[in-house]
């Protein structure tokens, strides 16, 4: 069995990559440096507050937003180049689910622009309390999370079929490509759970986990060594 790598796919999973390690570094910053230093979790007047004292940050977050759903269609783009040769139907499957989470991602964020309306000093003309501004607002900022659940369904889904076709293909080393399927799997599952039962939501770190590291890993082995068909694992099937 011989398989032919193009200078496409290279560049590519070159990109794809540069891609997978961009976007675990955004989205560390949006969450932990940006939405953990403002979002009080049961506390909408001291949210308010944050977000008003931090108008800029809570922006930049935003931002980060907009950016992070704007890669993953390059990402979804690069994988599909990557694998359309292994299977071009599930490949471009992945890829529109992939698509699916970056314009929730999106459309996310205009929640967040809206919490800025509502909490700007002149909004509404006056006709809520601070009060209820306040909570009005905390209802954006929950809407934009369950949002963004939403949204890692679709994420789950591509990756798990992503990591699929990585396998198949033997583009990249067996315990890496089974790594990502196993986590992506992980991920699969229990975001329906959290979001039938929000008590769970608490394990919802941990469930992530391990298909980010794998972004990491697989993310910085794309970059610097590329994709390569390696004859012996196909050869044990």
């Amino acid at each position: 069995m011989q398989i032919t790598i193009t200078k496409e796919q290279q560049t590519a999973a070159r990109v794809a990559g540069f891609m997978y390690v961009f976007l675990g570094a955004l989205a560390a910053f949006a969450e932990f440096y940006v939405r953990s230093g403002i979002l009080v979790p049961g506390n909408a007047a001291q949210t308010a507050h944050n977000i008003i004292a931090s108008e800029r940050m809570f922006r930049i977050g935003i931002a980060s937003d907009l950016l992070g759903g704007a890669c993953n269609a390059i990402l979804a783009v690069a994988f599909y180049t990557i694998l359309k040769p292994v299977n071009s139907s599930l490949a471009l499957l992945a890829a529109f689910w992939r698509l699916g989470e970056a314009v929730i991602l999106g459309h996310m964020t205009l929640n967040g622009m809206t919490v800025l309306n509502v909490l700007h000093p002149s909004a509404l003309s006056g006709a809520f309390s601070n009060g209820q501004l306040q909570a009005i607002a905390g209802l954006y900022i929950t809407a934009q999370g369950d949002e963004f659940s939403i949204g890692l369904v679709y994420y789950a889904l591509g990756s798990t079929l992503f990591c699929y076709l990585l396998l198949k293909s033997r583009y990249i080393p067996q315990w890496l490509a089974w790594w990502g399927l196993l986590g992506s799997l992980i991920a699969v599952v229990s975001t329906p759970v959290i979001i039938v039962f929000p008590n769970a939501d608490s394990l919802a770190p941990g469930c992530y986990t391990p298909v980010g590291f794998f972004e990491i890993v697989a993310g910085f082995w794309l970059l610097i060594a590329g994709i390569r068909f390696d004859k012996a694992a196909a050869q044990r099937l």
